[in-house]
């Protein structure tokens, strides 16, 4: 048999006596298992922030011209040779301001629409950027603290 260095059985003993020392510090059925082991405090997980996804831009192209109103206008007639002429006249007339009256009405409605449309894009751009400015803001707030 090998001669044994102190070293040699200073390990040895210290490799015998790791199992009984655990065992001394938490015997079964004693005190290690009714005592509550403090809990580390929960550490805040970091936010899951949402992938970004988007649609790329695409310019719009400007609508057509609007046509031209359609209406006839009846020729300025200085003197009306006939009661039936001048008639005729008043009921090309009112033909031709029933046709302007409608004209005026559809495309004042159609550019009403179109700018309600513009400023309800303007007021949800203004806040997005709003309240990513705010959050910005907050981010900063946190950063100087």
């Amino acid at each position: 048999m090998p001669k044994m260095t102190s070293t040699m059985k200073t390990l040895i003993l210290a490799a015998l006596l790791v199992p009984f020392l655990s065992l001394a510090q938490n015997p079964p059925g004693g005190n290690a298992s009714r005592i509550k082991k403090k809990e580390k405090p929960a550490v805040e997980a970091p936010e899951q922030l949402p992938e970004v996804t988007y649609t790329p831009f695409t310019p719009l192209t400007p609508e057509a011209e609007p046509a031209a109103p359609s209406c006839e206008a009846p020729p300025v007639i200085k003197a009306f040779a006939s009661q039936i002429q001048a008639d005729q006249f008043n009921d090309a007339f009112s033909n031709y301001q029933a046709c302007m009256k409608d004209y005026v009405t559809v495309h004042t409605a159609a550019a009403n629409a179109h700018a309600a449309v513009a400023n309800k894009a303007v007021a949800e751009a203004n806040a997005y950027i709003s309240e990513l400015n705010s959050r910005l803001a907050k981010d900063q707030d946190k950063d100087k603290k």
